[in-house]
């Protein structure tokens, strides 16, 4: 009966997936298609690129080079088979690591957090079925990033060493397998902290890990052509054949590999057997758990509200601590602008997918330190070029310190009123007046540019030695620059709001982001150029007439912000005035 439920509802699974499919839309499709036919283009690629690398390796005349080089430097490894045996271990090892990682959220949203989740378990079949199904439909992606991308590796190497039809059978095999272990042991985990911890509250632990998993990835792209003559060594050669440990499941199936492409079927059938038995047990083990865990966690999803609050001590209700710091600083706003950002902040930083948004600007950052400490610009390199020269020059560091704190900006405010959802009622039938509720989610937005803008500016200064009056310059041109970039952003979203979505992703109208993309560069193109140049042309000047060529450029650009942030109060005024509830 289990095995005819598995069937009927796998079945049904793919019939969902047909139609969603055929009754997409064209983008939709298009994209699959395309994404499917790259895929399909890769794989042979990598076959072929794997097959030519192994066999000149193993090409004799590559080897009697090798080995002359090896007598010259002692360090260097005259034999490359050991290496070449230990590669698909060590390609095992990188999956399941991947996989771990990547199986928790997948298994996460599959089990507990997907829309037919409640049907399927009060319907008559055994909570094994639902499992099962659920389980492989999760692992599904990873099934076929696999077979498409480490396949053709795997096959192409046994094609360049030489092995016969026995391995290239073990190898679909180990890849049928491999997923069983990291994803048997994320289900495990699953359940086990779906019963202490809402399954909604994990999943955005896990998307800010996955944010810092990629950004340290990041990181490392950026950072990889300062590591690599330090990292180019032999000694990495001999650390890479030590992360082969005997005791890793990666090891064994890909020594089981070799052993079958070798011919040698003891070692082949002992550590196949391990890896197979232990895939097996762990998926094994869920099945069996998952009577009782799994139902014992959906329940729970029902009730589970968090921890209780203590309650508040007197006088503590009007204000919240995060935002009692900042009381002083925004003292001179109207109350009710004041309330609505008092609101926002508290939302922003109650929600943890919401710090995924603040990763990449900080990493970015950090980034931007490291290479500007180990990169100091010499002052005598360049003694006669011109003053003019040299403060337009400093003003390229506003570019990466604007990116950084619009990139802030808009993890904070995201995308203003769209942010509310179907809960802007409450602000539309509130006795606050629309230019409030704009005035509140514009302090937001540009709260970046004032605070880490200043500092950035500051240390950039120390750095590279920027005089306070260049300095100065440097300030006054990002605080107008964000001005304008907040306020245009705040009153865009205010006219063409979102406010019927389900996924946070779809906040955003696509009237708002095509004039976003068009606005930008030209509003910061015109503003920074009329500074800049007067800047330019100034110090070409003497006296009273470059000061004044000077203050006329900031005096343009200031007058163009000005008008930048009047028409979009006025635009986001009247696109907030429209909304009906």
């Amino acid at each position: 009966m289990m095995l005819q439920a598995i069937w009927v509802l796998a079945r049904a699974r793919a019939q969902i997936w047909r139609n969603t499919f055929w009754r997409g839309r064209l983008g939709s499709k298009l994209g699959l298609l395309a994404l499917a036919a790259l895929i399909t283009l890769a794989a042979p690629g990598l076959y072929n690129f794997t097959r030519l690398v192994i066999s000149g390796l193993r090409d004799p005349e590559f080897i009697a080079v090798l080995q002359q080089a090896a007598a010259e430097n002692p360090d260097l490894p005259a034999d490359p088979m050991p290496l070449l045996a230990a590669l698909p271990g060590l390609a095992f090892l990188a999956a399941l690591s991947l996989l771990f990682f990547s199986s928790f959220s997948s298994l996460l949203a599959s089990l507990y957090l997907s829309g037919d989740l409640d049907m399927l378990l009060v319907a008559p079949v055994p909570m094994r079925a639902v499992f099962v199904v659920k389980f492989f439909g999760g692992l599904l992606p990873q099934y076929l990033l696999l077979f498409a991308l480490l396949g053709p590796i795997l096959l192409g190497y046994g094609q360049g060493m030489g092995y016969g039809p026995g391995y290239h059978l073990c190898a679909v095999l180990a890849l049928a397998l491999l997923p069983l272990l990291p994803a048997g042991l994320g289900a495990l985990l699953v359940m086990a902290v779906v019963r202490v911890l809402p399954a909604h509250r994990a999943r955005e632990i896990v998307s800010v890990l996955g944010g810092l998993i990629a950004v340290a990835f990041y990181v490392l792209g950026q950072l990889v052509d300062t590591w690599i003559p330090e990292v180019a060594t032999p000694d990495t050669l001999g650390a890479l054949l030590r992360a082969e440990l005997p005791v890793l499941p990666s090891t064994w199936a890909g020594r089981a590999l070799v052993a079958v492409g070798e011919g040698r079927l003891a070692p082949a059938l002992f550590y196949g057997g391990l890896f197979a038995t232990l895939s097996v047990a762990v998926f094994a083990a869920c099945l069996v758990l998952a009577e009782r865990l799994y139902y014992t966690g959906w329940s729970n999803l029902a009730v589970q509200g968090g921890r209780p609050r203590r309650p508040r001590r007197a006088g503590t209700e009007a204000r919240h601590p995060a935002t009692a710091r900042w009381q002083p600083v925004v003292a001179p706003l109207p109350p009710e602008a004041r309330a609505i950002l008092a609101k926002d902040l508290r939302l922003f930083f109650r929600d943890l997918s919401n710090l995924q948004a603040l990763i990449f600007p900080i990493a970015f950052a950090l980034i931007w330190f490291y290479q500007l400490l180990v990169s100091r610009p010499d002052p005598e390199a360049s003694p006669d070029a011109p003053g003019w020269l040299t403060e337009m020059g400093g003003f390229g560091a506003i570019a990466i310190v604007f990116f950084i704190c619009l990139s802030l900006s808009s993890a904070l405010a995201g995308t203003g009123v769209s942010r509310e959802g179907q809960t802007f009622w409450i602000l539309k039938i509130a006795p606050i007046s629309p230019l409030s509720i704009l005035l509140g989610k514009f302090t937001l937005a540009y709260l970046p540019f004032p605070t880490a803008g200043s500092f950035f500016l500051v240390v950039f200064a120390l750095v590279q030695g920027i005089d306070p009056f260049t300095l100065a310059q440097q300030w006054a041109l990002l605080m107008l620059a964000g001005l304008g970039c907040a306020a245009f952003g705040v009153g865009l979203g205010a006219a063409f709001p979102r406010l019927n979505w389900e996924n946070p992703k779809q906040q955003r109208a696509w009237q708002s982001g095509c004039l976003g993309v068009l606005f930008y560069p030209l509003y910061l193109a015109v503003v920074v150029g009329l500074v800049v140049g007067a800047a330019g042309l100034g110090a070409s000047l003497d006296g009273a007439a470059g000061l004044g060529v000077r203050l006329a450029g900031w005096a343009g650009a200031a007058l163009i912000t000005a008008g930048v942030v009047w028409l979009s109060a006025l635009i986001g005024a009247r696109g907030l005035e429209r909304i009906e509830v």
